[in-house]
């Protein structure tokens, strides 16, 4: 929860960052001959037809103008944009080229391969910006789909051998046509970077982290198929990677990144009233076990009326009779939907001018009757004017004062967040306002996922708003967890702490300005590598993400048992393109079953769900199922997952994959020249006419032999062929 506020507030400072600065009058002198700097830049780097429709747009974003370029065809059937962003220096930030027709359907595989689009990519980058390709390197990814009509293709920045992973040039390329689609150059110019000579050690500087930042054991949280919340033992990073780091020089704890501790405005909710329960139930209808125990479920909850007057009889809210309730609603809770939360807003009401004086939310767990949550806010203040009232310490007495009266058992299960100041500013300062937390403590593990936030008004001296997130969940015992120690050794040696640049801004001064811009600086740091979860599982010692689910990091797929196979091509092309099956072997030889020959086909068409392997769960399988039935691919009565699919039935799958099959059903107007055509089922022949006519099937040459079983390397050679159309 502690995380979420600081991501927050991360937005906010880097929409402060972002924010547009209106041009001094003096600059505006000189954007009409940067603006033709532009445009001329733009003609010379990209082929722009003399009769497309121009259009422009300036913005200046910090220190840098930025000149927008459209141009757009007078085609109105399949109208062609392009679009070109360059700096007043004449640096192309953006291009993009984009018609109607180029948002086809993938679905086939690609005339280029990624490394014949990487040649093409670093030609373009060579063409845009010369020279510059001496600074980036390229970042090798593995995540393809059959269904991308693009290569997308990442480069970092490096300044003297050491990675500045802020500064990036993205492209993507056509996969037929190695046409350029988008060009993106997120770079920062003017930066200071320090020299990486006199910088510790790799074994300095893991000393250092251990001692400075550091790991620590908690709990986090995962959800499971049956909507229960399981907690998970992991070890985790005591601070965010991005705002704290090693000094490279020093071994010190260095911030980059500042958090506001103001709470960000909460809106009033205009939406029209909702009724929360409305049941109906005819006499007639049969309702199943689940159905019954919703009802049962629901009829525990707490009625608006009772939800409305817990509201208004805490003392805290103060929630008056001139308060009116102007919406409610309930749903479930997130991500425990076996909660059900009523969340109230009351306002006063309009004065002349139409506008509500003030206004409280609440939220009302529907089965304990808890106030979860609450915030006020006012479109006139009574305090702008004033000074802030308390320091830190101040603000959280008063915080705590209200726990121990109001929320005292879950008080006593908790810890201040102390961490949560080191990502705030100037906290030696009075503020206008704090953002106080508190984590949950399970067994003395702290569970950052659930504890308490209260945003502290200290103009108003009051709390502002509250938020209180507990859940119902089993925490497993830490007792046999690997070692602080051993989990340091998978942190350093199979995430990684490296060298690198970060940013850390300078002072912003307004375009126009007099005084001179301060330049920004890059802090040389030591930090984990940015690709891979910082969570390890304090149980089995895997790299992990937040909600325990094993990290596995992409690599090339490869076989041990296809080299010279007849398939080897075949099955390494559609890896290529994650249609593949698990394992390190292949087994080409194999009959294969029809949960694995679907679970392939099923990759080639717009299906996300979960992997089909040995171990996988009958929910796991039923949803690739469930897809393929609804797509049409399958029929309900043909689902057999560990059958051995006969080739008759591989052409049958394929040609509905395409949507050929109503063709294909139709009886006596095709032909097949296969020796032994006769042994088709009749049902089948269609398909199997269709098949061999598109190429997709060649059988021996002589015979189909449709009631065989299917090879897995078959299958593979029959969907490399269907992708080929």
């Amino acid at each position: 929860m502690d995380e979420l506020k600081r991501k927050t507030a991360l937005i906010l400072v880097l929409v402060l960052v972002l924010s547009v600065i209106l041009p001094a009058q003096g600059f505006a002198a000189d954007m009409d001959k940067e603006l033709e700097n532009a445009i001329r830049t733009a003609k010379s780097k990209f082929s722009i037809p003399e009769d497309y429709k121009f259009s422009s747009n300036i913005y200046a974003s910090n220190t840098q103008i930025v000149y927008e370029l459209s141009w757009r065809s007078q085609d109105t059937v399949n109208t062609t944009y392009i679009n070109v962003s360059v700096d007043g220096k004449g640096n192309i930030l953006y291009y993009s080229r984009h018609s109607r027709s180029d948002y086809r359907l993938g679905g086939r595989l690609p005339e280029l391969s990624r490394e014949e689009a990487r040649k093409k990519a670093e030609q373009y980058i060579e063409h845009i910006a010369p020279g510059l390709l001496n600074e980036i390197e390229y970042r090798e990814e593995y995540s393809d789909s059959v269904m991308d009509i693009s290569y997308y293709l990442t480069y970092y920045r490096v300044v003297d051998g050491v990675p500045y992973y802020n500064n990036t040039v993205s492209l993507s390329i056509n996969r037929d046509t190695g046409e350029l689609m988008s060009y993106s150059r997120n770079w920062t110019d003017d930066v200071e970077f320090p020299s990486p000579e006199g910088a510790i050690s790799p074994e300095e500087a893991k000393k250092a982290y251990r001692e400075n930042l550091g790991i620590r054991l908690i709990y986090s949280y995962t959800t499971t198929e049956d909507n229960m919340i399981r907690a998970v033992p992991l070890y985790a990073t005591v601070y965010d990677n991005n705002a704290f780091v090693i000094d490279a020089y020093t071994g010190k704890k260095q911030r980059l990144l500042y958090y506001s501790y103001a709470e960000p405005a909460y809106l009033a909710d205009s939406s029209e009233e909702k009724t929360a329960l409305q049941m109906a139930a005819g006499a007639s209808i049969r309702l199943t076990p689940e159905e019954l125990k919703a009802i049962g479920e629901a009829s525990e909850l707490i009625s608006l009326e009772k939800a409305e007057k817990l509201a208004r009889g805490a003392e805290f809210l103060g929630i008056t009779e001139k308060y009116e309730l102007k919406n409610y609603y309930l749903s479930t809770s997130w991500p425990d939907n076996r909660e059900y939360l009523w969340s109230l807003q009351f306002s006063t009401p309009a004065g002349e001018d139409g506008i509500a004086n003030d206004y409280v939310s609440v939220s009302i767990n529907a089965r304990t009757e808890e106030i979860t949550s609450f915030y006020f806010y006012g479109s006139t203040p009574d305090s702008v004017q004033k000074q802030p009232l308390k320091d830190l310490a101040g603000a959280r007495a008063d915080a705590e004062a209200f726990l121990k009266k109001y929320y005292p058992r879950y008080f006593e299960q908790m810890e201040y967040n102390k961490i949560n100041e080191e990502y705030a500013e100037n906290l030696d300062e009075n503020q206008k306002s704090y953002i106080i937390s508190y984590t949950r403590l399970a067994d003395g593990v702290p569970f950052p996922d659930n504890g308490v936030t209260i945003s502290y008004d200290n103009l108003k001296g009051k709390i502002a708003s509250f938020s209180l997130s507990w859940f119902n969940a089993e925490f497993p015992s830490v007792e046999n967890v690997i070692s602080l120690d051993e989990a340091y050794d998978i942190l350093f040696d199979e995430i990684g702490l490296g060298l690198e640049y970060k940013y850390r801004s300078g002072k912003v001064i307004p375009l126009g300005a007099e005084e001179k811009q301060e330049s920004a600086k890059a802090a040389l740091v030591y930090a984990l590598a940015p690709e891979m979860p910082h969570y390890i599982d304090a149980v089995s010692g895997k790299i992990v993400y937040r909600d325990g689910s094993e990290y596995k990091e992409p690599k090339k797929i490869s076989y041990t048992d296809i080299k010279g196979h007849f398939a080897e091509k075949q099955i390494s092309v559609l890896a290529d393109f994650g249609i593949y099956l698990e394992g390190t072997e292949f087994r080409p030889d194999d009959a294969i079953v029809q949960k694995d020959f679907l679970s392939l086909l099923a990759k080639t068409l717009n299906y996300y769900g979960p992997a089909i392997t040995e171990k996988s769960s009958r929910e796991g399988i039923d949803e690739l199922y469930v897809y393929l039935i609804r797509e049409g691919v399958v029929r309900e009565n043909e689902k057999a997952p560990d059958s051995a699919v006969t080739r008759e039935e591989a052409v049958k799958f394929i040609i509905r994959a395409l949507k050929y099959d109503k063709v294909a059903d139709i009886r006596g107007i095709f032909s097949v020249s296969f020796r032994d055509s006769e042994s088709i089922s009749g049902d089948l022949y269609g398909y199997v006419a269709i098949a061999s006519g598109l190429g997709i099937v060649k059988g021996d040459g002589i015979d189909f032999r449709p009631k065989k079983n299917t090879t897995r390397a078959e299958a593979a050679v029959m969907i490399y062929n269907y992708l080929r159309l």
